[in-house]
């Protein structure tokens, strides 16, 4: 499989909104509400394309793939037992695989990738969080190093926090 990345840029946001659209729709259907119309909507998405946050991982000449990629984290993170309290870490925001690529390896791909780019960008760790009845995403991230630090809860219940030093 032929994967490239790359920043997202405004011409996308059409495509980008209609991954996340159907993301959403996808994850609803397998019971997994974390996410809905209103998170992630069209202005947080707009706002990681302007800001040079958003990547996506391009399959077939398609987009397969978006995440955010930036140093901002919700208060909730201050209460996590980190390994390396003072790290200079990278936070993952909003992957999402599109519906038409899933079951295909893109969202490991697109983790290795964040953890290509967090080492060539000098970042010692990365962060992220997730919902804990996302069935798929939990055993990924455990799957590729990552170590449940923390958790936080938010309107849609208790998300686990994870970090994964470099």
């Amino acid at each position: 499989m032929n994967l490239s990345f790359r920043f997202a840029n405004e011409g996308d946001l059409p495509v980008i909104f209609d991954l996340y659209k159907r993301g959403v729709e996808g994850m609803q259907k397998a019971g997994i509400d974390q996410w809905d119309n209103e998170y992630p909507n069209e202005q947080t998405i707009t706002e990681d394309v302007e800001n040079g946050h958003l990547h996506l991982c391009i399959c077939e000449g398609k987009i397969a793939a978006a995440f955010a990629l930036n140093c901002e984290v919700e208060e909730e993170y201050e209460t996590a037992n980190w390994e390396n309290p003072e790290a200079h870490f990278i936070a993952m925001h909003r992957l999402c695989v599109s519906p038409d690529f899933q079951r295909r390896g893109i969202g490991r791909a697109c983790m290795l990738e964040i953890e290509r780019f967090a080492k060539e960008n000098g970042f010692d760790a990365i962060r992220l969080d997730t919902f804990t009845k996302n069935t798929k995403a939990l055993p990924m991230y455990e799957s590729l190093g990552f170590k449940a630090v923390g958790e936080a809860f938010w309107s849609k219940g208790r998300f686990i926090i994870f970090e994964k030093n470099l």
